[in-house]
């Protein structure tokens, strides 16, 4: 893993001095790629998992994050993940989201990889997102492999099995083809930004240390402090990233 010389950090809020750090490294770096988690999507009222009141803290979520849920109680499972969908549905893309969706305007070589289910980088205009966990706003059938629908009282059509959501639950193996495309940009990024990603949930949490082994530089972008990868970022921003993508992204265009 590289270690730059220097590392820019800001609190509670993100320097101009940082911020113009950033944006030197993204108007140089040809190849970009931004890893986003669940603080990307905070601002548009996607709950987070592990923040005070995140989703973890509720039982129903524990009780039917396994794939196995859905045969222990069908009627649970579908409720509370209809629940979720119906959270996932109503929400609208943030200005972090359109952010990253610019980036890929500007830098047509960037790879936007997240382990968000929402959907929004794409509703945002992102091009080619690599979802690692899948996405809510498809359901699918294990039996058949359905993904097409229809789902009449979230069943499957053809079968008549139950339908799930298209997304990696705990005991399941991220989509092998999702994967090793993130794991090709990230060895081919010169610029590999986390942006409100705890980065701690292998295997994806590999993809910064895997870019960063291969010469990249890092930017973490995030409310609160990352321990195991600040002090490798060539630029540290702290902050909400619905404030901080649109700026830095003016400052790149204005470029």
């Amino acid at each position: 893993m590289t270690r730059p010389l220097t590392t820019e950090t800001t609190s509670p809020s993100a320097s101009s001095v940082s911020l113009e750090s950033a944006i030197a490294l993204l108007r140089a770096a040809r190849r970009i790629v931004v890893f986003s988690g669940a603080g990307l999507s905070r601002a548009s009222g996607i709950p987070t998992y592990r923040d005070a009141d995140g989703l973890w803290k509720h039982q129903s979520a524990l009780q039917f994050s396994h794939a196995e849920d859905l045969k222990r109680d069908p009627s649970g499972f579908v409720k509370f993940w209809g629940r979720r969908v119906s959270v996932v549905e109503s929400a609208s893309p943030n200005p972090g989201h359109k952010a990253l969706a610019q980036l890929q305007r500007l830098r047509p070589a960037t790879r936007l990889v997240t382990q968000n289910v929402d959907g929004l980088l794409t509703q945002a205009g992102g091009l080619d997102v690599l979802e690692l966990h899948g996405s809510l706003r498809r359901w699918r059938c294990d039996r058949c492999g359905n993904r097409s629908g229809p789902w009449p009282f979230h069943r499957c059509l053809r079968c008549g099995a139950r339908a799930r959501p298209d997304v990696v639950m705990f005991g399941e193996m991220l989509n092998p083809g999702v994967l090793l495309e993130a794991q090709v940009a990230a060895k081919e990024s010169d610029l590999f930004m986390v942006v409100g990603s705890t980065a701690i949930v292998y295997p994806a949490a590999e993809l910064p240390e895997l870019a960063m082994a291969h010469g990249s530089r890092l930017v973490t972008l995030d409310m609160e402090p990352l321990p195991h990868l600040d002090g490798a970022a060539a630029v540290v921003l702290r902050g909400a990233s619905e404030d901080l993508l649109p700026r830095l992204l003016a400052g790149l265009a204005g470029a």
